[in-house]
């Protein structure tokens, strides 16, 4: 295991989280190769690189500040798998709330482009801890 492209592909993907705290789509869509391979863990469903945009949307609208931070990654061949720990104020007035997800994000050397983006969260979870917040009823 190299820990030079743990920290390479670990500082990839901090800046993508930087980029998503400053809302900076753009910015997050650079790091994803065009051809990009998505897969949703929760919901089992495959897209390309467009799927990501529909998912961060909604997690603006639910979490206007929605932050995540990678709290540590672990390396296999190009493949960094990421714990993040995420926060966020549900409906932008409600309390704060914090979870965990994961991520397995697999870079082409050469670019250093995601070329297949994996995640997970608990989802029936992050529910839980909304409705418990009040947001919904």
């Amino acid at each position: 295991m190299s820990s030079s492209k743990l920290a390479l592909y670990t500082q990839k993907m901090k800046e993508i989280c930087a980029a998503v705290a400053a809302r900076d789509l753009e910015t997050v869509l650079g790091y994803f190769d065009d051809e990009c391979v998505v897969v949703n863990g929760a919901s089992g469903t495959v897209g390309d690189k467009s799927a990501l945009l529909p998912g961060f949307e909604e997690m603006f609208e639910t979490f206007p500040d929605w932050t995540p931070r990678v709290a540590t990654s672990f390396l296999e061949g190009d493949t960094v798998g990421v714990l993040f720990e995420v926060t966020g104020t549900a409906g932008g007035s409600g309390p704060k709330v914090t979870w965990i997800g994961t991520g397995y994000s697999t870079f082409d050397p050469e670019t250093l482009k995601i070329v297949r983006d994996v995640y997970y969260m608990d989802e029936a979870a992050l529910e839980q801890k909304i409705s418990d917040s009040g947001l919904v009823g």
